[in-house]
């Protein structure tokens, strides 16, 4: 490679990472990113391209013939298939049809539940090895019909149980123990509420990240599913039925009034902290609140005059001054150990603002699941562009935003922007949990303490079985980072490789695969799939 190529492909490089991660890369990892652009023009050349649409039927329909070959073993597991329709199973053996379901013929351990017409591709993907150690396993699929052949893809992510809520992602095709089954003996053929009931028990869940078979229906809408399913689990929730038609979502009722300690950080830039605190009261419909405002180190006469005046104003504000070297972590933990008073906390930017009113009411509801960890939201730039989406674990080399800098009106992949969907974690710009949670984690990672801590103190919750939640339907404005300024001085530089090298070492397993986001997908290209997918990715 000739010296003005590798030139010209630095450049290019430095270029788009720094626009994608908001600040210039450091010199010391540039390194990986120019390999990485390396390994796209070598996809480019191989391939046509660097990535290929999953929504485009003739990109996709190349991406498969591009598929590798896996070795997935020679010994099957035992299954019967269960329909309702003659014509979803005529090709299985061995099968039974059934209006009211009933498991006293089944002799198999597995069952697979088929409410539609589906073609199976490859049944060498029903080895026992997937089955194993497993109650319910799911495969992705795509759809098909006679005239247009396979088409957009459903690339699951693993178990997902708000996402299950918003539509049945997992399809219309699935395995589950008989022993387990046979607990819905005597109902009606209904399998989503099978799934949803079953999601309500403690059951090993398996995603097999390869495509099974072609589902030949479409998509639909299964609200009175769901509300019957509501109606026992969650007696007082609300469906809302979302534009497209498709999926729901779930208002679930706010238990009691519970106190919400709301946690701002600040440095001097007054204006930035105004703006946060005056839509808060103008824009809030949910009354029961604190702030805590930290004051970390401001000199300005300004910031002064206005913290003094604030607390006078509301009786609901406080000021904690903590005059230390910036640290996002242990700013935060002093504020919530120390001053706190909600069972409920809200970490908060203070370069944002609110958009939408019942903003807490729709937190509050989902951080107040037992299996919730964490709710995140939909942050915007002013220019209405989405800065925060949820995170995907492994984008950038450690984490970063699903579909940052796009469009409002978006597109999304399998209702990703449409639904509470469950995520790796989400932005500490806005950011809710039950402090027994904060408690049972000891806080934020004081050893992250600019970069990451929020990302670390997601994964520490999924290590302990919870779930975090991104709430598309709730917006407030980020205006980002105003108060901190970039990363650029040597010793900033230095001390963002070290909060890389220390999520590498602790998150090995996350950053390697998002439970939340297929591994058939490119991590740096939202939601498209990778060329030149390796055989590890099908398993």
């Amino acid at each position: 490679m000739s010296e003005n190529t590798i030139l010209s492909l630095l450049k290019k490089a430095w270029n788009k990472f720094s626009v994608e991660y908001h600040y210039r890369i450091p010199k010391e990892i540039l390194k990986e990113y120019i390999k990485k652009f390396i390994h796209e023009k070598n996809n480019i050349r191989k391939y046509g391209c660097k990535y290929f649409n999953p929504e485009e039927k003739q990109e996709y329909q190349k991406w498969i013939s591009y598929l590798p070959e896996v070795d997935r073993g020679t010994q099957f597991s035992d299954i019967t298939f269960l329909s309702s329709n003659q014509k979803c199973i005529e090709n299985q053996y061995p099968s039974l049809v059934q209006k009211v379901l009933d498991t006293s013929k089944v002799n198999s351990e597995f069952v697979c539940i088929m409410n539609a017409p589906c073609e199976i591709y490859d049944k060498n993907l029903l080895a026992v090895q997937y089955f194993r150690d497993a109650d319910i396993v799911y495969f992705d699929y795509d759809f098909m019909n006679k005239d247009e052949g396979r088409y957009c893809p459903q690339l699951l992510p693993d178990y997902s149980y708000d996402t299950l809520r918003g539509y049945n992602y997992i399809g219309n095709c699935w395995f589950v123990r008989a022993s387990i089954i046979k607990q819905f003996d005597g109902q009606p053929w209904n399998p989503y509420l099978w799934l949803l009931q079953l999601s309500d028990q403690r059951l090993r869940w398996r995603h097999v990240s390869s495509i099974l078979y072609g589902d030949s229906t479409t998509e639909r809408n299964e609200e009175k599913t769901l509300s019957q399913y509501l109606s026992v689990a969650y007696p007082n929730s609300k469906i809302e039925k979302n534009k497209d038609g498709i999926t729901n979502t779930v208002k679930y009722e706010v238990q009691g009034n519970p106190l919400v300690s709301i946690i701002i950080p600040m440095r001097d830039k007054v204006e930035d902290t105004k703006k946060c605190i005056d839509s808060i009261f103008e824009k809030t419909s949910y009354h029961h609140f604190e702030i805590i405002i930290v004051d970390n180190g401001s000199i300005e006469t300004e910031t002064k005059e206005y913290l003094s005046k604030i607390v006078k104003l509301h009786d609901n504000i406080c000021v904690i001054h903590l005059d230390i070297p910036f640290n996002y972590s242990t700013i935060n933990n002093v504020a919530i150990r120390q001053k706190s008073m909600g069972e409920l906390i809200v970490l908060l930017n203070n370069d944002t603002s609110i958009i939408t009113g019942d903003w807490l009411e729709r937190m509050v509801s989902y951080a107040q699941l037992k299996h919730v960890g964490s709710v995140g939201v939909k942050l915007l730039y002013p220019d209405f562009s989405i800065q925060h989406a949820g995170v995907i674990s492994g984008k950038g080399g450690v984490a970063a935003h699903r579909y940052y800098r796009a469009e409002y009106d978006q597109q999304d992949y399998m209702h990703a922007l449409s639904i509470p969907y469950d995520v790796a974690c989400c932005t500490a710009a806005c950011l809710m949990f039950r402090r027994e949670c904060f408690d049972e984690l000891n806080g934020l990672e004081e050893k992250l303490s600019v970069n990451f801590n929020d990302v670390d103190f997601g994964l520490r919750l999924l290590q302990h079985g919870y779930q975090n939640i991104f709430l598309p339907n709730v917006e407030l404005f980020h205006y980002e980072s105003k108060s901190r300024g970039m990363d650029i001085s040597k010793e900033k530089v230095k001390r963002y490789l070290s909060e890389v090298q220390f999520m590498k070492d602790r998150w090995a397993d996350f950053i390697q695969h998002d439970p939340f986001y297929n591994n058939q997908f490119d991590k740096p290209y939202d939601y498209r799939l990778k060329a030149g997918i390796k055989s590890t990715d099908l398993l």
